[in-house]
C-alpha cells in the first residue's frame, strides 16, 4: 500500500471563541495512489506553518477516497492567539508561507488499520 498524499487547499479564519482561541477551517485534499478505495473512518493530524506549530487535532468523519482518485474535506481547528501572532510575525520573512501536514488516516474494513502521511507544500501556490 502506498501512502496517500494529504495537502492543504485553503485556510479560512472563523469566528473567534474567547480572547485566546481562534477557530479556522482547513480544507484538505486526499489523493489515493492505490488501486483500491480507501475507506477513511477518521484521522489525526498536525499542521505546522513556517516551521512553527499552527494546530493539531482529530476528526471522526468518514469518507471514501476512490482508487486512483481524490476527495476533499474540511477540518474545523482551534489554534491559540499566540500561534497566530507567531505566524503574522513570520510573514515578513516568508514571501510564500510553507506548511507541513502530518498524521494518520484510520481505515475501516481493511486489514490495514491506519496509514501515516506527511506532506510539505507552499500556501502561496493556492
Amino acid at each position: 500500500m502506498e501512502a496517500p498524499e494529504v495537502s492543504v487547499i485553503n485556510i479560512v479564519p472563523l469566528e473567534a471563541e474567547g480572547m485566546f482561541e481562534q477557530r479556522a477551517r482547513v480544507d484538505i485534499r486526499i489523493t489515493n495512489p492505490n488501486d483500491f478505495d480507501l475507506n477513511v473512518t477518521g484521522y489525526s493530524f498536525k499542521l505546522d506553518i513556517n516551521d512553527s506549530r499552527f494546530t493539531h487535532g482529530v476528526n471522526n468523519e468518514s469518507l471514501t477516497v476512490p482508487r486512483l482518485g481524490e476527495a476533499k474535506t474540511s477540518l474545523v481547528v482551534t489554534t491559540t492567539m499566540l500561534d497566530i501572532f507567531r505566524q503574522v510575525m513570520a510573514l515578513d520573512k516568508h514571501q510564500n508561507p510553507n506548511y507541513t501536514i502530518s498524521g494518520k488516516l484510520y481505515l475501516g474494513n481493511s486489514r490495514i488499520r491506519s496509514v501515516s502521511f506527511k506532506h510539505e507544500g507552499d500556501l502561496g501556490d493556492r
